[in-house]
């Protein structure tokens, strides 16, 4: 019923598994293998929406977006996240919870040059998750912003900001047979990552 080389292989620490299946979702997945599923709470309702992962090392997992939008209030507001991602040509998953903090203004410079131009002039013409009463509007912000930076460089704005996940614990779940799933779990306690097996 079960075959034994689909059974997950924990790894010291979390991070090199996830690296191992994050490479592996890299090569098959059509579209996007660094979608993540993002979680936050505001006055006690949680919400959540699908974001790219950027970056990640053993001091966690980067994303980024304007700290005026939903997820960034939310942030500033409760700074305890959960990350989900989930590659369906792999039949895994990756749970993550932690909290998020910002991260140093040379990293979101660093980031930010390297984006295209039009991404650069998206972020300076959206004002995220507050209402937009007509799309002719940004739009219009749109070309505003590309006149004022014609043959400019276009430097960050303050409000966009990097953020890092710090895990505390990290589930990788691999699809099985007849729903007997394989659940292996990373919690970080007493500065060190203990790993233990979960039920289905």
């Amino acid at each position: 019923m079960l075959k034994h080389k689909d059974l997950i292989e924990p790894t010291n620490n979390p991070f090199s598994l996830f690296k191992n299946w994050y490479d592996l979702a890299c090569d098959t997945e059509i579209n996007d293998p660094n979608a993540m599923t993002i979680a936050t709470i505001s006055n006690n309702q949680p919400s959540s929406r699908v974001v790219l992962l950027k970056s990640y090392d053993e001091n966690g997992f980067i994303f980024y977006t304007n700290s005026n939008s939903k997820k960034g209030k939310s942030i500033k507001e409760n700074n305890n996240i959960a990350l989900n991602f989930h590659w369906k040509t792999q039949n895994r998953q990756i749970r993550i919870e932690g909290q998020a903090s910002v991260v140093s203004d040379e990293v979101s410079d660093s980031y930010f040059k390297s984006r295209p131009r039009g991404s650069q002039i998206g972020a300076l013409s959206s004002n995220q998750s507050h209402e937009l009463i007509s799309r002719k509007k940004l739009t219009d912000n749109i070309l505003e912003i590309e006149k004022k930076f014609k043959n400019k460089d276009i430097s960050r704005p303050h409000h966009w900001n990097g953020y890092i996940i710090t895990p505390q614990l990290v589930e990788f779940w691999q699809e099985m047979p007849f729903r007997v799933h394989d659940r292996v779990v990373y919690v970080y306690s007493d500065k060190s990552w203990k790993t233990k097996r979960l039920y289905p």
